[in-house]
């Protein structure tokens, strides 16, 4: 009998403490820091609003937008069908950042859609190519090979990565639309969000 009431007067220790304990984290998650305090994407603001001369165009927050096309010609009349098999507008934000003098990638590009993250990931990876016309970029997913898109600068603040793949008789067509956000080329006020 004494070692059951022994146990439960352990048990019911562990319990209060626990409870207790849970009591200051909860109240230690509502409380602000006394501190100004800001996220990456604020971060990277501050970064490409730097007045440390001229930046390169490339660099830069954008909204990224996708639309995947299948194609197919017609068994008989060998007319050509084209059908938008998915399209999602505005689904990430990224930043492209400058890499490190010596790596073999011009860019990064660097998922800002984690929100109070230690650590962001960098989904991708962009080349010049020799004349300056255009740019490779090389896209990472979990568990799968980099996929390798050709881009182009439409605008100063668009960019537009295309990739085409042969499915059995389809034409599988990826557009990848880079919409720059920050800092917009034609506005040399940096401004704040």
């Amino acid at each position: 009998m004494k070692k059951l009431v022994v146990l439960l007067i352990t048990l019911f220790s562990v319990v209060s403490i626990l409870h207790a304990q849970q009591n200051v984290k909860s109240k230690n998650r509502g409380k602000s820091s006394a501190f100004e305090e800001m996220d990456f994407e604020g971060m990277m603001r501050r970064y490409f609003g730097k007045d440390s001369g001229p930046m390169n165009s490339t660099e830069g927050i954008y909204s990224v937008s996708c639309i995947v096309k299948k194609t197919t010609r017609g068994f008989l009349t060998g007319k050509e069908k084209v059908k938008v098999v998915e399209r999602k507008d505005n689904y990430a934000r990224i930043a492209l950042l400058k890499d490190w003098p010596g790596t073999n990638r011009e860019y990064i590009e660097v998922s800002l859609n984690a929100r109070n993250a230690l650590k962001y990931p960098i989904i991708g990876e962009v080349n010049t190519l020799s004349e300056g016309a255009g740019l490779i970029y090389k896209h990472y997913e979990p568990g799968k090979v980099g996929l390798t898109f050709s881009m182009m600068s439409l605008h100063p603040e668009i960019l537009e990565g295309v990739r085409s793949e042969m499915d059995g008789r389809k034409l599988i067509t990826y557009t990848l639309s880079y919409l720059k956000i920050y800092p917009k080329e034609n506005n040399n006020e940096v401004t704040k969000r």
